[in-house]
């Protein structure tokens, strides 16, 4: 006689509803990334950027020789734009006049001429003159005629004699909010710079950036309201909270704003939105950064990057490219020449944002939906092919298929930034993990690990 076995019916339905879960957990959703012939790219993209100061190059002892590897390494990033400091003290005082050969000049006219050799875009940023430390003979206030007349002198030198045409972008004061404190002393001081470019003819040269606020929505608001006559390019600072932009916080501030500029301002179709200080305020002092040299900063300053596209902005610039930019300083892609000029983890994923999304591409915001994934596609200039960086901010795993409808096969070179596995060369620089056969038009299917970059480029 055959036994049977009886198995409880409690235990029966504790096996089934177990086998459902092993099976519901190997069967990923698959989170798509598409371009399809509705798809419109970001207008008027300038790219991605970083600050680049001369200010304290002597003071950290760059050489000649030096400044040719920090050339070598911005080339190779493929920068488009950077922003640079001026100060007004460097070239003027009132009881001496003009100095066009001080040392803070001079310093100046190397980083404007590798610019120019190099089809880089300037913005240049006149600090100020009201705190001790940027103060200038004769010009106490920055709403002051003189300092207009001063600014307006010395980039009609710069640009018009020594042929840094380059120089592409002025803006008035680093975060005025901080450095003036007085929305009218400052917006009356942009309208006179304004009036001098005009009276000179360098609007016909220059773009008026503002108001490059920080912590300070009104100050923005009130930019909008009362100089937006005055405004080429509208930006702001944005220090961001590792927790919210986690959730999209990022995005939602920039947002703000720039809808903002698009409901007052009916010239908005002919002006953009820069970032034009980006960085993380977890852990954030004026000269140092705490968790700079941390893996998590590559992955967290790609998310920003591109929530803020996500937002509207045409254009996010990293703070800062080095260390020898400002005295006793840690915030650069790469560490001062006293600690070997070594790269920082983040210069990993913010060099090939820079690189393999030029601003000859088509960027394409994608959407996947999901919390922890974000990503952006770039089609290359002259059909040479495409870029996709996806960050995945999540610590789970997660499946993605990316599709371009329409789209050839390509032969892709994959980048993996995670924290277990970055692959670079003898230079520092990052090298692909592998590369694959993709057939954009079929898609193809991908999994990214919990806090991760992947690039995925033609470019070689």
């Amino acid at each position: 006689m055959k036994k049977i076995l009886l198995i409880p019916i409690n235990a029966l339905i504790i096996f089934i509803f177990a086998f459902s879960q092993l099976n519901h957990a190997q069967i990923k959703e698959v989170f798509k990334l598409v371009i399809d012939p509705t798809s419109k790219p970001v207008e008027k993209f300038k790219g991605f950027g970083v600050e680049w100061d001369s200010r304290s190059y002597n003071l950290n002892g760059v050489t000649d020789k030096d400044f040719e590897l920090i050339g070598k390494r911005v080339k190779w990033m493929g920068i488009p734009i950077v922003r640079i400091m001026m100060q007004t003290k460097w070239c003027y005082s009132q009881s001496t006049g003009y100095d066009w050969d001080s040392e803070g000049m001079k310093l100046l006219y190397r980083h404007l001429n590798f610019c120019k050799q190099n089809n880089i875009d300037v913005l240049l940023t006149d600090w100020g003159v009201e705190v001790d430390w940027l103060a200038v003979d004769g010009i106490e206030r920055t709403d002051k005629p003189e300092y207009a007349e001063v600014i307006s002198t010395y980039l009609d030198y710069l640009i018009n004699k020594k042929g840094f045409t380059c120089i592409k972008y002025f803006s008035l004061v680093n975060e005025p909010n901080y450095e003036v404190g007085n929305f009218e002393r400052w917006r009356n001081g942009f309208e006179n710079v304004y009036n001098s470019f005009v009276d000179k003819g360098l609007d016909k040269k220059i773009k008026l950036v503002a108001p490059g606020q920080s912590n300070d929505k009104k100050w923005f608001f009130d930019t909008v309201d009362e100089a937006r006559f005055a405004v080429d390019i509208y930006d702001t600072h944005l220090y961001a909270w590792k927790d919210r932009t986690l959730a999209g916080g990022v995005y939602a501030e920039l947002k703000e704003l720039w809808d903002y500029a698009k409901s007052i301002d009916v010239n908005i179709n002919k002006k953009q939105f820069f970032v034009t200080e980006a960085g993380m305020r977890d852990g954030q002092s004026a000269n140092i950064s705490t968790l700079i040299d941390d893996y998590y900063y590559g992955v967290f300053m790609i998310d920003f990057a591109i929530q803020a596209i996500h937002a509207g902005a045409t254009a996010v610039l990293a703070w800062m490219l080095d260390d020898n930019s400002h005295p006793d300083f840690k915030w650069g892609l790469w560490k001062d020449k006293n600690n070997g000029m070594g790269f920082r983890p983040w210069a990993f994923t913010w060099s090939l944002l820079t690189k393999l999304f030029p601003t000859s591409s088509e960027i394409y915001k994608l959407r996947p939906r999901s919390i922890q994934l974000r990503a952006l596609g770039a089609k290359l200039k002259n059909g040479s092919g495409w870029s996709f960086c996806i960050v995945n901010v999540g610590n789970d795993s997660s499946n993605i298929s990316i599709k371009v409808e329409g789209g050839k096969n390509y032969k892709f070179y994959k980048y993996l930034y995670n924290e277990k596995n970055i692959k670079t060369n003898q230079d520092g620089y990052p090298v692909p993990e592998s590369s694959m056969e993709i057939n954009l038009n079929n898609g193809e299917e991908i999994i990214i690990p919990g806090n991760t970059v992947i690039f995925l480029t033609t470019m070689k």
